[in-house]
Order: structure tokens, then C-alpha cells, then sequence
């Protein structure tokens, strides 16, 4: 049933234009998290919550060699990822919930998740996914702005039509522990760029001030190992 909610729900944002609008938003901090990552180049990479692709395609320039995966619950977004012109020949794209990833235990050198997170409706069941396909010694990153220490991110939930979960730093790295990473450690992603001179107004953001608090908070970022 949340699993139909929230594909219904994404793909509306991606029939509206704003899976386009995601890069925008979220390539500063989504651009300092691969820089930490530091893929190889034959490593294989996994982008829970892709949406329409961008940060794969980034991902698959880095890791040439290797393989990477975007997988996301919405197939408009999914679609209009696939359909890209970008697409390095290693860039591939599937619908699928995070909970249930239909890939091979232990395949994947590194799991990355922007901004996704907070909608899965099985939390610990995709924690415990994301801990059987990757290597031995594979990494997990998620990049999440909507979270308990953020109070500004917090009227977000009166605007999206599922629910979501609003955890802080502690509560994510319980989960990932007790999904069997051995080492959790979370830290904060700033967003430094100016705010263009012709900024608007949105739902998310009512004043330019607003928007100003929020990203100073910066964007929670944890890192989880095998």
C-alpha cells in the first residue's frame, strides 16, 4: 500500500518536471559525498532513490570500469532516467524498492543515497539490503536533509502526500548497526554556493532567510562500513 502511495507520489514530481530540479538542488552536497567516496574505477556502485539519473551518471564516469546502478520505486522516474542522452555505457536503471533489491549478495563495492532515505517505508528492512549486497569490506553513504537535528527542514512533512520518517544522527546509526555495519559515523555537508540574485519563493522555502538557517544546519551525512 506505501509502496503505491509513494510511486504515485514521485511519479507526479517527475510528470511535473522536478526530478530535473533535484540536481540543481542537491549537487553541492551530493558532489562533496563521491568526493569523500572516492570510487575506483572498477568499482561497482549502487544510487538507492536515483530518480531520474544524474548522480549514476556522475557516478559511472568515476567508476568506469565498473558497473553502476540507479534504482528507484517510481518508473516514470525511472524512464526518464533511462531515456537520458548522458548514459555512460555502464550506467544502468531499474525499478525496485529499496527494501527488496533484486541484485546479487555481496556484489556491489559501494551503495550511495541521496535525499531518499526518509521515504522508505521498510527503514531497517532496506538497511539490511543494502548490508547483504554489498563486498566485505563495502561502503554505504546517505545524504539526508530532512532529520531531527534540522529544525528547518521539519514543515517539509505538511507539503508531501506520504508519510516519512524524521530521525536524527543517533536513531540512523542504531539502524545501520544493527543491520550489521561494523562502523557508523555521521557528519554534516555544507552547501556553500550563493543563492542565485533571482531567487524565489517556495513551499519548502517561504523566505530567502529560511532557506539561509537550512542550509547552515547542512545536510546530514552517515557513513556506514562492513
Amino acid at each position: 500500500m506505501l509502496d503505491a502511495l509513494i510511486r504515485r507520489e514521485f511519479n507526479r514530481w517527475a510528470e511535473q518536471g522536478r526530478g530535473r530540479g533535484m540536481e540543481k538542488r542537491h549537487w553541492e552536497i551530493t558532489r562533496q559525498m563521491i568526493e569523500l567516496l572516492n570510487p575506483g574505477y572498477h568499482d561497482n556502485l549502487l544510487d538507492l532513490g536515483c530518480g531520474v539519473g544524474w548522480a549514476v551518471r556522475v557516478l559511472a564516469e568515476r567508476a568506469s570500469r565498473g558497473l553502476v546502478l540507479g534504482i528507484d520505486l517510481s518508473d516514470r522516474m525511472i524512464e526518464q532516467a533511462r531515456n537520458s542522452y548522458r548514459n555512460p555505457p555502464n550506467a544502468f536503471f531499474l525499478v525496485a524498492d529499496a527494501a527488496r533489491i533484486p541484485c546479487q549478495s555481496g556484489f556491489f563495492n559501494a551503495v550511495l543515497s541521496v535525499e531518499s532515505v526518509y521515504y522508505y517505508p521498510n527503514l531497517e528492512g532496506a538497511f539490511a539490503e543494502v548490508s547483504r549486497i554489498l563486498t566485505p569490506s563495502g561502503k554505504a553513504f546517505f545524504l539526508i536533509n530532512y532529520y531531527k537535528e534540522n529544525a528547518h527542514s521539519h514543515a517539509w512533512a505538511k507539503y508531501i502526500d506520504i508519510p516519512l520518517h524524521l530521525l536524527g544522527a543517533d536513531d540512523y546509526a542504531a539502524l545501520l548497526s544493527k543491520a550489521g555495519f561494523r562502523r557508523v559515523t555521521h557528519r554534516r555537508i555544507i552547501d556553500s554556493t550563493p543563492l542565485p540574485e533571482d531567487w524565489t519563493p517556495t513551499l519548502w522555502f517561504p523566505t530567502r532567510e529560511a532557506q539561509l538557517n537550512f542550509r547552515a544546519e547542512g545536510a546530514l551525512l552517515l557513513a556506514a562500513e562492513k
